[in-house]
């Protein structure tokens, strides 16, 4: 779990620099999704394993667990960033 805030912005090919401290939690592949209140979330990928099996647990009949798990899945991406941390 990280601590902390960290804005970030994107650079001229609408990369998204991450911070070493950040990468080395991560390790060298993690996912990256759309959070709430405009933030983002980054998982590493057992972290993002453990995610997807609690979402996956949801009622399927209840429709704000469903729009939910559409919301956070649709903006999920796998990645693995370049040297620079981007």
């Amino acid at each position: 779990m990280f601590m902390g805030e960290f804005r970030h912005s994107l650079d001229d090919k609408g990369r998204l620099f991450i911070p070493a401290r950040m990468r080395d939690e991560l390790g060298p592949r993690f996912v990256i999704t759309k959070g709430l209140d405009r933030c983002l979330f980054l998982y590493s990928g057992r972290e993002w394993e453990g995610v997807q099996e609690k979402l996956g647990q949801l009622p399927l009949t209840s429709g704000e667990a469903r729009a939910f798990s559409r919301f956070f899945f649709s903006g999920a991406n796998e990645c693995e960033p370049d040297k620079q941390g981007r």
